[in-house]
């Protein structure tokens, strides 16, 4: 089963990224799904019944975090675009506790921590200049602050018309 840990957004963030997102709804672009907007905090892959059940049994270090949600960022860089996200601050020591424990169960270190909200995925662009100048626009873009209090366990089932993210479990 492929699965992810995450940071469910709230209504408010998500209101507020649909706005944005419109303003990328360009010919190439994917935008995300409303209901599949979240921080992944990590992608874990194809996973078998006996990890699964050790990671629903892991405790989670759950505390209320403020995050910052803003700034607008693309993976890899701004001459290939392939990835638009929305930043998301104060996320990285929990993000390296997260990735600690999971060391236990054989899943690798991330090398780099970057916690965003992925708003749109580029398949081409046709007009590059209009996107560039679309995330310059946005590039200090503040949607607020989000409370994290917890963390989900997401299952992924890949379809033809994209995934469909179900929570497993909630670390609260």
């Amino acid at each position: 089963m492929r699965c992810f840990l995450a940071i469910e957004l709230s209504e408010d963030i998500v209101e507020k990224l649909e706005d944005l997102k419109k303003d990328f709804n360009l010919e190439g672009i994917k935008l995300v799904e409303r209901e599949n907007l979240h921080i992944t905090v990590k992608f874990l892959g194809e996973i078998d019944e006996k990890t699964l059940e050790k990671i629903m049994n892991m405790e989670l270090p759950i505390r209320s975090i403020k995050s910052h949600i803003g700034n607008l960022g693309v993976f890899p860089n701004e001459d290939y675009i392939r990835v638009i996200w929305v930043g998301a601050s104060n996320l990285v020591p929990l993000f390296e506790e997260i990735d600690n424990k999971l060391l236990d169960l054989n899943f690798k270190r991330e090398r780099e921590y970057i916690p965003h909200i992925t708003i749109g995925r580029v398949k081409f662009i046709k007009n590059k200049k209009l996107l560039k100048d679309r995330i310059n626009k946005h590039k200090d873009v503040d949607l607020g602050v989000l409370n994290v209090n917890s963390i989900v366990l997401m299952k992924s089932t890949l379809t033809k018309g994209g995934p469909i993210y179900e929570v497993i479990k909630r670390w609260d």
